[in-house]
């Protein structure tokens, strides 16, 4: 395995299990590098499809982005872990652009990727829209209010006629049930984790579990080691 996408949706805690797994596995040897989501130099920033999307062509875009990054991975030892890419900033433009094809995009997202073993975690919360709430209460007002207001002028929103606060949960509602269907027929190994906040402890000891990393381990110290970098 040389890839690890890290999935859920807002406040589900993402950037944790991401930073914990990378910290867990540079312990035991493992090279391994993280790639933060709203790092400002991410290699996989959907920037020129997000200016092709005008033209329809968002979906080659991504994918055309996504190739090149497998290309610039293919033969390393390092496990690379990739946060809100696969979904968050992909799959989930592309439903709020009400953009038709997103199961056909996401086949072949898989494909691309095939080739570096990958494995998801996808951190799942039994009620969205219960989630939501918490986040908000947590996050406050004024972050609640802007993430609504983006939200509410989507192509989506305006079509489901989802308004203010509870327009927004109901649109994560709906994102999460657009990731459950897509993992339904997934080619990708996944763990879908049950998350509350503030379990952490339960979420990693899953996700530990699930990608074994201590097998991973053992196949590092039977290759030169290489050092460990972050990002």
């Amino acid at each position: 395995m040389q890839m690890v996408f890290i999935e859920g949706v807002p406040g589900s805690g993402k950037s944790t299990m991401a930073e914990r797994l990378c910290a867990n596995a540079a312990s035991l040897g493992i090279d391994v590098q993280w790639y933060l989501e709203e790092s400002p130099d991410h290699p996989l920033r959907m920037k020129a499809a997000h200016t092709a999307n005008s033209q329809g062509r968002f979906a080659e875009e991504c994918l055309a982005t996504w190739a090149r990054f497998v290309d610039q991975c293919k033969g390393q030892k390092t496990v690379h872990i990739v946060e809100g890419i696969a979904f968050q900033s992909t799959v989930r433009f592309m439903m709020e652009m009400q953009e038709t094809g997103i199961e056909q995009y996401y086949r072949r997202f898989e494909a691309v990727v095939a080739c570096l073993n990958p494995k998801m975690v996808y951190l799942r919360p039994p009620d969205v829209a219960h989630h939501s709430r918490e986040i908000c209460a947590m996050r406050g007002e004024d972050w609640s209010h802007k993430v609504a207001s983006y939200l509410e002028h989507t192509r989506y929103s305006t079509c489901h006629e989802l308004t203010g606060i509870s327009g927004m949960h109901q649109f994560w509602t709906d994102y999460a049930t657009l990731c459950d269907d897509l993992l339904l027929a997934t080619r990708i190994p996944t763990r879908a984790i049950d998350c509350a906040y503030g379990e952490w402890d339960r979420h990693m000891a899953e996700a530990a579990m699930f990608l074994k990393m201590d097998a991973i381990s053992n196949e590092a110290r039977a290759t030169p080691h290489l050092e460990t970098s972050v990002s």
